[in-house]
């Protein structure tokens, strides 16, 4: 009689574990999800503040950290993209098949990519931390779609093009030697970052940004100003009508 109620209990806990219970976890983590638990612009200053104010090696601790969860944020972006390619993809006539050749095709190099980054990244000081800031940024902003097929662009192009500019910016370190890979053979560390702000150039119906020296360029495309409108004046003064 006990063995027939467990076998009845795990057949009852299989049939709630399929989409009715998905749906119940879903919903669970959507009410969780309003408590923002992510920290704050306020609370990230007041984080990297503490940070310098420790001791050095404790310092390196905390910051190499804060670098691994802008990486982190660039592997949810990452599913962001998926969640865009698939909810847009039949609506484009990307067939069903082809969606999943596309996710088979792309995720598994993309995630091994992103994971390895998460352990080569290395960030020993504000500079450093600011450029890995900028490098992170400028590729949210560049990778943010609304189609399908671009999403699907990105899947293939976002990991390498993070990696390229984070090895770059010498941001990763040699998994073999622990070293930065862009240190020259005598161990010291090359001069970097000089000015990691943002930098703006105006040119004819165009801004050309550059952020800092992460060798990120882009041109963006603004309205021109209007010329003058000439604006008849009325007056009763005769002298100035005829002045004009």
């Amino acid at each position: 009689m006990q063995n027939d109620n467990q076998s009845t209990q795990q057949n009852y806990e299989h049939a709630v574990s399929s989409p009715l219970r998905t749906q119940r976890i879903l919903e669970h983590l959507e009410q969780q999800l309003k408590r923002s638990h992510e920290p704050s612009h306020e609370d990230f200053k007041r984080i990297i503040e503490a940070v310098l104010s420790v001791p050095e090696a404790y310092r390196t601790v905390g910051l190499t950290t804060i670098a691994e969860h802008f990486v982190n944020g660039i592997e949810l972006h990452l599913l962001a993209l998926v969640a865009i390619f698939q909810e847009k993809a039949e609506r484009e006539g990307i067939s069903l098949k082809e969606r999943q050749t596309t996710l088979n095709d792309v995720l598994p190099e993309a995630f091994q990519t992103l994971a390895a980054l998460s352990k080569q990244v290395s960030v020993k000081s504000l500079d450093e931390l600011a450029a890995l800031n900028n490098v992170t940024l400028r590729l949210y902003t560049l990778s943010s779609v609304e189609t399908a097929e671009d999403a699907r662009r990105w899947l293939y192009e976002l990991p390498a093009t993070y990696s390229r500019r984070l090895r770059q910016a010498g941001l990763l370190v040699d998994e073999q030697h622990g070293d930065k890979e862009n240190e020259d053979q005598t161990g010291t560390p090359t001069s970097r970052f000089v000015n990691w702000q943002t930098s703006y150039m105006f040119g004819k119906n165009q801004i050309i940004q550059e952020m800092g020296n992460t060798g990120f360029i882009v041109s963006t495309s603004v309205a021109p100003f209007p010329g003058p409108i000439s604006v008849p004046i009325e007056t009763s003064d005769k002298n100035l009508v005829s002045a004009a």
